[in-house]
Parts: C-alpha cells; structure tokens; sequence
C-alpha cells in the first residue's frame, strides 16, 4: 500500500491538492480505520501518479481527471499491472485518451497501428492526450522495499523490426508479383533465385476455352470449354520482374 505522503513525494502533489482532489472526486482512496489516514493500493496508486503528470504536462482541470479515475478503476481494470507486463519485455507503453470518452493504453507500436489506421479521424474539433507510462511506472518501483527499475529495451525493438521485416514487401518489384499471384486467372507463380542478380520465374497462367480458341469453337460449346492452362518461363534479372509482371497482368 502506498500513503499520501508518498503521492506528495512521487507524483508532486501537496497534501492541500490531495484533499481537493478527494472533495472533486478525482482521487481513489481507502482511509485506515482509527487514524483516517489515507492509504491507496497500486492499482489506485497508479491512476493518481497519471493524473498529476497529465495535469502537470497539459494543465487538465480536475474535473475531467475524474472521469479517467473512475475509467481506470472500473470492475476488471488493472492498468497498472498491464502496464507492468508489457515493461518487462522491455517496451514502451502509451496512454492515448481523449479524457471523455476514449481510452487506450498499449505498447508504442499498437498505439502507433491505432493512429495509421484512422483512429482520430473525424471533422469534429478534437483533442487527445499521449503519455508515455514507463517513467511513471518506474517511480512506483523505486519506491518498493526493493527498489528496481525496467528500462525500455533496444533488443526487444530490434526483434520487432526484423519480424516486420520478413513480412514487408521490400520493392515494387516483389508488390507487383504478390498482385499477380492474387490474379484469378494465375494459380501457381514459382520463382526460383539462381544468383545475387537473376532470378527464374515461372508463371501458370489459365486462360478460358473460348477466349483462347476464338473463331474455333461455336457458341453453342463455348460455354463448355474447359480452361486452358499455359506456362510461361523466363530468366530474367530481378530489376524486370515488376515490368514482366505487369505485363502478365494486362
């Protein structure tokens, strides 16, 4: 448990701001029995050290810190240990929350697919805080018995960028084959590398019996024709492919 001294010591907020938070709702708190002291678990501990800091660095009024207090501390809701799992496989954590109605808290990069997806898209005037949770966090670790820090890690970033990059198209030339290989008309595409500069490409291509043979089958038997199947082969440099592939495709 962790007592109002320590949110004046870690979050910076005075014993004065403590008790006007409480009367505005905007504070989480459970009083010992006796001496009435308060005392706040990490779960709430949590929530004030974000609110002082989105106060502090954007000047939010108390009033609307209330609804993310009552947001993060709903039935179910364990940010801080979320937070806490992600931080130690070494990433960075973002609050993204509009303060009224949105709230998200995911690693950097789930924040940043959110953004490239269009999350904020709307013609509406709007605003939206984006917190980085780690240094947060870490005040409440140091703050333990046993104090202890998790740092963001740059081996864990890197094993994301080369996932990623297995997965990337690298060039045009790549894309324009991935287009041709979703071609209804194009069941099998074999490339083969034979050195650093040439490739050999090997494209499978079913054509419609009546496209094929026209002038040559009647229309009564057009509709019967069955598919016919052509491959075509080419050795080729891997600066050509895109060309070749676009041809194919036209």
């Amino acid at each position: 448990m962790f007592t109002a001294s320590e949110a004046r010591t870690l979050a910076g907020v005075t014993y004065r701001q403590i008790n006007d938070w409480d009367a505005k709702g905007a504070l989480p708190s459970q009083r010992t029995k006796g001496s009435g002291w308060r005392r706040f678990d990490p779960k709430q501990f949590f929530v004030i050290l974000v609110c002082a800091e989105i106060r502090k660095q954007f000047g939010v009024p108390i009033e609307k810190l209330a609804w993310l207090q009552k947001f993060m501390l709903q039935d179910g809701a364990d940010h801080f240990s979320a937070a806490l799992k992600m931080m130690k496989h070494g990433l960075a954590v973002l609050i993204l929350t509009d303060l009224s109605q949105h709230f998200h808290m995911d690693a950097d990069f789930a924040i940043g697919d959110l953004l490239g997806m269009g999350y904020c898209r709307c013609d509406e005037p709007q605003s939206y805080v984006l917190l980085l949770v780690n240094p947060i966090v870490n005040k409440m670790l140091q703050a333990l018995k046993e104090p202890m820090r998790l740092e963001i890690s740059e081996t864990t970033y890197d094993s994301l960028s080369d996932a990623q990059a297995v997965m990337r198209v690298r060039d045009t030339a790549e894309l324009a084959v991935l287009e041709l290989m979703r071609q209804p008309n194009v069941p099998k595409i074999t490339v083969t590398q034979t050195n650093d500069k040439e490739v050999l490409l090997e494209i499978e291509e079913n054509a419609e019996g009546g496209d094929v043979q026209k002038g040559q089958i009647s229309d009564e038997y057009q509709a019967e024709a069955a598919p016919i199947s052509r491959k075509v082969v080419k050795k080729i440099t891997k600066e050509v492919i895109e060309i070749l592939a676009l041809r194919l495709k036209e």
